[in-house]
């Protein structure tokens, strides 16, 4: 099942995030791969195996290897600093943000795909965890790469729909 089909068994209650979701997959401000890249990785963001799973059925004929490596990578990585980084900037000792994070980022350089197609992966994923500092870090690299403030802000709707999507199967289950 992909998340099309799994959409279709919300209840009326949910019918704005079947329309939200349907008017992304119909926009043309994204290419097809970033689009289904970011649907991809905010899918693993949600940390639902179901909504994983359909998005993984639902990609699977616009994400290529290269790609698919790109968005386990970014994944793998944006989980750790997202984390880290929301910790700096929510503590009390607001100090942790001058002290070397000692955490290895090599992925953060060694991705294959477009670097902007890369930041916007990882803003999808720092949105969906709430890092103010890393949503404001990949949002800078994008604007001085000249993405504009529509492809930040679809990328932000993107996340935000597909983890209402797993929040309305969490509540359904």
């Amino acid at each position: 099942m992909n998340i099309k089909e799994l959409i279709n068994t919300f209840p009326d209650y949910a019918k704005d995030i079947k329309l939200n979701y349907s008017k992304i997959l119909n926009e043309d401000i994204l290419n097809k791969k970033q689009l289904y890249g970011i649907i991809l990785i905010s899918s693993f963001t949600t940390q639902l195996n179901s909504l994983k799973d359909a998005a993984l059925e639902e990609t699977k004929e616009f994400i290529d290897e290269e790609l698919m490596e790109d968005v386990y990578g970014a994944y793998s990585i944006m989980s750790m600093n997202a984390i880290y980084y929301r910790f700096t900037h929510l503590s009390a000792e607001n100090d942790y943000f001058t002290m070397p994070a000692n955490l290895r980022m090599q992925y953060l350089s060694k991705f294959k795909i477009d670097k902007s197609d890369f930041e916007m992966l990882c803003l999808a994923v720092a949105i969906i965890i709430g890092c103010g500092k890393c949503i404001n870090a990949h949002e800078n690299i994008l604007r001085e790469n000249n993405i504009s403030k529509l492809h930040i802000q679809t990328v932000a709707r993107i996340a935000s729909i597909v983890n209402s999507i797993a929040n309305v199967i969490r509540v359904l289950n």
